[in-house]
């Protein structure tokens, strides 16, 4: 939660160690998105005031976000006020989707999140499956991203791979004259597991978040309907990086030295008393996500109460009220993410309602020529890889899903398949440290240079792409979603 989840969009005006932006081109950064605002906004198009106003809004915080001049979340407060100047909608209808019930969502999953993080519960985890691999190299890679999977699909991918960073160093500062080799696979192995492992749940990332909460207001959509898809698909990635990055980054070691992380996992002790408090608050938890309707149907509580949402501040309610957490650590959360993802969801509502969606969507209707379901998710795959190669994942959902389902019912197709395409291929762009802030983190180690990092990313994207495109439709065709 990129839980808090995250940020998946926070890396925006990150640059390499060492290199910085210029003030004149932070300026003409910051100026140039106004300025193009102001350009098509002042145009004499044959449009609607209202769809070309928005065209100008869309286009103003697109570049925004891709230029990096601003950090993501300034740029989402952006959002409810350009809507506003322009008329496009009222000041209740540009705020409403900050209280959106997906947005709530992961408020919720933030504190578990931060929970985790303040119980000493993901180190744990994460000692734990790296110690049971015995220090061979393939089980301690399998185990790595293994961990990295489960922890993504709850907290920050980011703070996943932040986590790891100093395991992976440790372990391989013990194999001698290979253990750049070894920090290399280990490192993008982490981030490339986080990315595939936050598919599975609804909360694993903004970038689900975000377009959650776009498709539900499209079609009934609950936690469980993105868990069925989200789950199969990561698997499957997994599975295929596992055995595709050896390949591609080999190491000569069979063995590491685990030692320290032994020691340190045996100087954590048991299951201290606050770790068990967060499991017995977390477990539950997830439980009432997938099956939510099945317990209020049992039980005949109302469904309202067992909605996602609300199951997500009860948790983060309870968390406080037994002491798993101090009001003074949930202040630590990255709320930044709350703003991104109102911003998101509001930009979204606007695009629908004003026409601009279902203008643009009939701009791709007539070039696509009628396209299959199959055909436009494949252009759609390729779109938001091919954006998200210098956009943050975050933004790019945010400005393609509401474009998405409109061309899905211009063309008279169901949106879900071509929307989850979307939005998973978002977070399997790791071509460039640009798209996801797990990336880059470990490019930032220094370990991991851009040759290496676009090599493998084209390796693993290209194909993850196309098994992220057949596997959705073959979902489709089953029924499954």
């Amino acid at each position: 939660m990129d839980k808090g989840k995250g940020n998946e969009g926070a890396n925006a005006g990150t640059f390499p160690p060492g290199r910085a932006r210029a003030p004149p081109v932070v300026l003409i950064t910051t100026v140039l998105p106004f300025l193009v605002m102001a350009a098509i906004a002042l145009a004499p198009l044959e449009l609607d005031n209202a769809v070309k106003y928005m065209l100008a809004v869309l286009a103003c915080i697109s570049l925004l976000w891709t230029l990096g001049s601003l950090p993501l979340a300034v740029t989402a407060l952006l959002v409810p006020i350009l809507l506003t100047l322009f008329g496009l909608t009222s000041a209740s209808g540009a705020l409403l989707p900050f209280g959106d019930p997906v947005a709530f969502l992961i408020v919720g999953g933030l504190f578990i999140a931060e929970a985790f993080k303040a119980s000493g519960l993901d180190r744990r985890i994460a000692f734990i499956m790296v110690s049971a691999a015995g220090g061979d190299i393939r089980k301690t890679f399998l185990a790595l991203m293994a961990v990295s999977a489960f922890l993504s699909m709850w907290i920050s991918n980011t703070a996943t791979v932040a986590l790891l960073v100093p395991v992976v160093l440790t372990m391989a500062g013990k194999a001698g004259g290979n253990d750049r080799k070894i920090t290399r696979l280990f490192l993008i192995g982490a981030c490339i597991a986080t990315a595939f492992g936050s598919m599975s749940t609804m909360i694993g990332t903004p970038v689900n978040a975000i377009t959650s909460g776009l498709l539900a207001q499209a079609v009934p959509w609950t936690f469980l309907d993105w868990f069925k898809a989200g789950a199969v698909v990561s698997i499957v990635l997994l599975a295929f990086a596992y055995i595709v990055l050896p390949k591609v980054l080999p190491v000569r070691s069979k063995t590491i030295d685990i030692v320290p992380i032994r020691g340190e996992l045996s100087a954590m002790g048991a299951l201290t008393a606050r770790e068990k408090k967060v499991l017995a608050v977390f477990l539950p938890t997830i439980a009432v996500w997938i099956f939510g309707a099945d317990i209020a149907a049992a039980t005949g509580l109302p469904a309202g109460f067992l909605n996602a949402a609300v199951i997500a501040l009860l948790a983060a309610f309870l968390l406080l009220l037994i002491k798993a957490m101090e009001w003074s650590e949930a202040r630590r959360i990255d709320w930044d993410i709350y703003l991104i993802i109102g911003a998101g969801l509001a930009l979204g509502e606007a695009l629908e309602s004003t026409g601009a969606a279902a203008w643009i969507a009939s701009q791709v209707d007539a070039a696509a020529g009628g396209l299959s379901l199959l055909a436009l998710m494949m252009v759609m795959g390729a779109l938001s890889v091919l954006v998200t190669t210098v956009l943050s994942n975050t933004a790019t959902v945010a400005i393609l899903v509401p474009i998405v389902i409109s061309v899905s019912a211009a063309m008279g197709l169901e949106p879900q398949a071509p929307v989850l395409v979307t939005a998973f291929c978002a977070s399997i762009s790791l071509i460039t440290p640009v798209g996801t802030p797990s990336i880059t983190i470990a490019y930032n180690t220094g370990m991991i240079g851009r040759a290496e990092l676009a090599r493998t990313g084209l390796v693993v994207t290209l194909p993850a792409m196309l098994i992220v495109v057949l596997l959705v439709y073959a979902m489709a065709s089953m029924g499954w979603i």
